[in-house]
């Protein structure tokens, strides 16, 4: 009689087989497709790198990716969409548009065999996206003009009379502050972002141009700032850091199959290359933090990241317009 170890043995073994047997299935007709189209917002050096190995092991696979920013990509599947002519099989954006399309019926469910690996919010629990890689937020400053010391050491430290005309804010900060306002509480949070406003906020469009002004010294503190930016920056002797005060508001850059795919084998051979732990790893080539916590970077242990919730879309038109009437009065 076997044991119950052995027995979980044996089923674990049977898994694994019909795992492989899935994949090589899927490859068999991947190569009758032999195309595999990705619309995204990482820029092409990055993707290059990070796909690499799976152009490697499925060289009949062409492989297109179009990249441009977030705003223009939703655009430009609403409008495909719309015309009836989509081109994406896959595409990787922030899985708050990706509810948005989730309700349009435009992306479809796809569950990977490593899925299981991914915790709670890191995933859609009906399989419509799975995590690409993260963009966690932080105050960040300008090292040179403020010492770590006097550095603020929460968001209600902003609030300080001296810091009045010294802090930044990305123009369109519609999603990091409306994550804010779900971990404060919609009345706190409004009280929040009223005295923020008058800080005399420095608003700039794009956080790379935010960035770029903080390291240039054109002001010293930025409110919400990629970390993993903030290190690269830092790697190339950038004179800014950021401070570990919470919430991390954390925006999950995901990747769902498009339901009208034309290439839908390739579009799971892809998915399963992005969900493995090959695929996490890879994304640490990109210079971003992986989704799968346990390949996130040195510098992101023991912070408590605070994922956005993709629900939230539901209510991003009423949201923007209280964001805009409390931080562009006047601007």
């Amino acid at each position: 009689m076997k044991s119950a170890f052995q027995v979980a043995i044996a089923l674990l073994t049977l898994i694994a087989a019909a795992n492989v047997n899935a994949q090589d299935d899927l490859a068999a007709k991947a190569q009758n497709e032999r195309e595999l189209v990705i619309y995204g917002t990482a820029l092409v050096g990055q993707f290059e790198k990070f796909s690499e190995p799976f152009r490697r092991r499925y060289p009949f696979i062409k492989t297109q990716y179009t990249r441009t920013t977030g705003e223009a990509l939703t655009t430009k599947i609403l409008h495909e969409v719309a015309a009836r002519q989509l081109g994406a099989d896959v595409v990787l954006i922030n899985n708050y548009t990706h509810r948005i399309f989730m309700k349009r019926n435009i992306i479809t469910s796809y569950t990977p065999p490593n899925a299981g690996n991914f915790p709670p919010g890191f995933i859609d629990k009906q399989g419509y996206w799975v995590g690409f890689y993260l963009v966690p937020y932080a105050i960040t400053y300008n090292t040179k003009l403020i010492p770590k010391s006097a550095a603020p050491k929460s968001f209600d430290d902003l609030l300080s009379p001296k810091w009045k005309g010294q802090i930044s804010l990305e123009r369109e900060e519609y999603l990091v502050t409306q994550s804010h306002m779900q971990y404060l509480g919609h009345n706190r949070a409004i009280d929040y972002f009223k005295r923020l406003s008058r800080q005399d906020l420095i608003l700039v469009n794009g956080h790379s141009k935010q960035a770029v002004l903080l390291t240039a010294g054109e002001f010293p503190i930025i409110v919400y700032s990629d970390i993993a930016r903030t290190e690269e920056l830092k790697r190339k002797g950038a004179p800014i850091d950021w401070v570990r005060a919470e919430p991390h508001i954390t925006v999950l850059v995901s990747a769902a199959i498009t339901r009208e795919a034309k290439h839908p084998a390739a579009a799971r051979l892809f998915m399963n290359y992005l969900a493995a732990d090959e695929g996490q790893k890879e994304v640490l080539s990109m210079d971003k933090p992986p989704a799968l916590p346990k390949f996130q970077p040195e510098y992101l242990r023991g912070v408590n990241l605070y994922p956005a919730d993709w629900t939230l879309s539901d209510s991003y038109e009423e949201y923007n317009k209280t964001y805009r009437e409390i931080f562009w009065k006047g601007k």
